[in-house]
């Protein structure tokens, strides 16, 4: 027993204070009287009396006791501890893509759920369960409970996401959660479909296996898609197909461009061989591309079988070049189609909102709130930089070759005659630093986005490098990789989608390939998008936004590459001998006892007489 509360037993003083009164109180006489009229003389004509100094025996006296010693106990909280044999099971469920094959009627989750479902209910019932869903990245669906009709109902409500596992991570947040005192069990329901060093998992994993026939699979995994370089309408395309069956397999390939066939082929391949297909085509404008492969017969794994992507463009850039004119710039501009170029040598703030990016050619800039922009050998105005003597000849010291602005481009021949020699800004992203300062660093900041270049091109023979056109396509890129990365409207399942709307809203509504809406409100700038464990198209405001597709061979292989013990095709469902220690309050009861006992006092105290009526006839029937 452990009491919590020992300070509240000071509160029995206050049994001092009801005995006190009950000395106080004088002995009772019977007086007869003939009428009530004498009986106010007889108080009067008494003699006061003397406390005594025996406690009368009183009903009344002991239930007030006991009443406040009850009270007390209470506020004291004792507690009853018991020790009880208990264990702690965490069931991790694979929903990873692989689960959806047909090859198990009707689908590998459903079996696994079934096995699992079976397991948790001949589990004793102090077995503290918990549920974890291994996806692309693992969750805890609900935490340490005995309640099994919420495990179960989470349990049943867990759906196949068309992403790839991360074993190693969920079996890692599964044995985290397991309480440090004790040794409890990780049960993983799994199909094995991955590749997993066994004797790198702690003694608390076991694996269940599904008792799975010979699957047959053909997947689709590559599909690249990549412009050629003399002409951005014209696109390369990679198509590798690959054979997961244990068995020759023969399918027909075909390419759709829009609602339109321009691809066929017929085909077969051996066990584990795969075949790639180079296709050129032509896309003027955003149009879905969609490659299928057809089966024959139809295998076990079906949301491999087609892949995405979103050639062209659907949209073209106001860009505004704020110069007194550069040859370089201009030109280098001009010379993608996806670009409509505006040249000025003045602008307003209230123009600032009405272009897609926007270049300070050695132009003071207004005030930055917001928006793309690019200042070239002049200061923001609004940002914390003092302006200090130009640097003459500085020396390039580092740059980062491996950031998307600089890819492919060599600064080390490019010579600068003389640079501003400003300071860093606060929290930004330096790409060339040299002897006199920094000379191009990149600043975000809510919605503006800064690229500063530290001197006047004019200064340097930057733009005669052969860098240079390559680096302003880094630029472009960069700022709005939706118009010119063909790769950007296309990821994996599962990863995470950066969206960059052209006008504020209050809130964006995007369509996944289930038709389901799903409403953002809180937006920033840009908006990263992580819901996209569905393959297919994914559309906002009607206009087809990006892709997501599968394209894994570790998911698309649905072979077992675990090897499973004997004794794992059996889970153990004895409890082991842990031991918990419960607590049980008695404060509750206490109380109630209490409420009890002051009901019986007020009675006993108001109806005295009815108590003794009730007595002298249960003697006299007694007699």
């Amino acid at each position: 027993m452990t009491i919590l509360n020992p300070s509240a037993f000071y509160l029995l003083l206050l049994l001092g204070i009801i005995l006190f009164f009950y000395l106080l109180k004088g002995r009772p006489r019977k007086v007869i009287v003939s009428s009530t009229l004498f009986w106010r003389r007889i108080p009067q004509a008494l003699p006061a009396q003397r406390p005594r100094w025996r406690l009368p025996p009183e009903l009344l006296l002991f239930l007030q006791i006991a009443l406040l010693t009850l009270l007390i106990m209470a506020l004291a909280q004792f507690l009853l501890s018991r020790k009880e044999k208990k264990e702690f099971i965490v069931i991790v469920m694979d929903t990873t893509a692989s689960m959806q094959a047909t090859d198990l009627i009707p689908n590998r989750l459903a079996v696994a759920k079934k096995r699992a479902q079976e397991f948790i209910k001949e589990l004793p019932e102090n077995t503290q369960l918990a549920l974890v869903q291994a996806g692309k990245r693992p969750q805890l669906i609900a935490n340490f409970s005995d309640e099994r009709s919420y495990l179960l109902i989470r349990l049943k409500a867990l759906t196949a996401a068309d992403v790839r596992g991360n074993e190693t991570a969920v079996l890692e947040l599964a044995n985290s959660i397991l309480p440090s005192q004790t040794q409890g069990r990780v049960i993983f329901f799994t199909d094995g479909a991955f590749e997993l060093d066994l004797d790198s998992l702690p003694q608390t994993v076991e694996l269940v296996p599904l008792d799975k026939k010979n699957s047959r699979n053909l997947a689709i995994t590559s599909f690249e898609l990549r412009p050629r370089t003399e002409d951005s309408e014209k696109y390369e395309l990679l198509v590798k197909v690959t054979n997961f069956s244990l068995q020759k397999e023969r399918f027909s390939l075909r390419l759709w461009l829009g609602q339109n066939l321009i691809f066929k082929s017929e085909s077969a391949l051996s066990s584990q061989e795969e075949k790639k297909y180079i296709h050129n085509l032509e896309v003027k404008e955003k149009t879905i591309l969609k490659a299928e492969i057809y089966p024959y017969p139809q295998d076990d794994l079906a949301i491999d079988n087609t892949a995405y992507a979103l050639p062209g463009f659907s949209e073209r850039l106001n860009v505004l070049l704020v110069s007194r004119g550069n040859l370089f710039l201009k030109a280098t501009l001009e010379s993608y189609p996806q670009v409509n170029l505006y040249q000025k040598q003045t602008i307003l703030p209230e123009e600032l909102s009405g272009y897609d990016l926007i270049i300070f050619d050695n132009i003071v800039p207004p005030p930055l709130k917001r928006g793309n922009i690019v200042c070239l050998g002049v200061l923001p105005p609004n940002l914390s930089l003092e302006e200090q003597d130009p640097q003459p000849n500085p020396i390039l010291t580092e740059w980062q070759i491996d950031h998307p602005l600089l890819r492919f481009v060599n600064l080390k021949n490019m010579n600068v005659r003389q640079s501003l020699g400003t300071e860093t800004l606060p929290e930004a992203d330096i790409l060339l630093r040299s002897s006199a300062g920094p000379l191009i660093q990149v600043w975000q900041s809510g919605g503006l986005r800064l690229l500063f270049i530290g001197f006047d091109l004019y200064y340097s023979d930057f733009p005669l490098q052969i860098g240079f056109p390559i680096f302003i396509f880094n630029l472009l890129q960069w700022f709005h990789p939706q118009v010119f990365d063909p790769t950007y409207s296309q990821i994996q399942t599962g990863e995470e989608f950066v969206i960059f709307p052209k006008a504020q809203k209050e809130e964006i509504t995007i369509v996944n390939p289930h038709n389901e809406i799903i409403t953002i409100e809180d937006r920033k700038d840009p908006l990263i998008f992580s819901e996209t464990t569905i393959a297919g198209v994914y559309t906002l405001d009607g206009k087809s936004l990006f892709t997501a597709n599968l394209l894994s061979a570790h998911e698309s292989n649905l072979l077992s590459r675990v090897t499973f013990s004997a004794a794992s095709r059996k889970v153990n469902i004895q409890v082991k001998n842990e031991y918990s220690e419960s607590k049980l309050s008695l404060s509750p009861m206490l109380i109630l006892l209490s409420c009890l006992l002051l009901f019986i006092e007020w009675y006993l105290y108001h109806f005295p007489a009815a108590i003794g009526k009730k007595k002298s006839k249960f003697s006299k029937r007694t007699a």
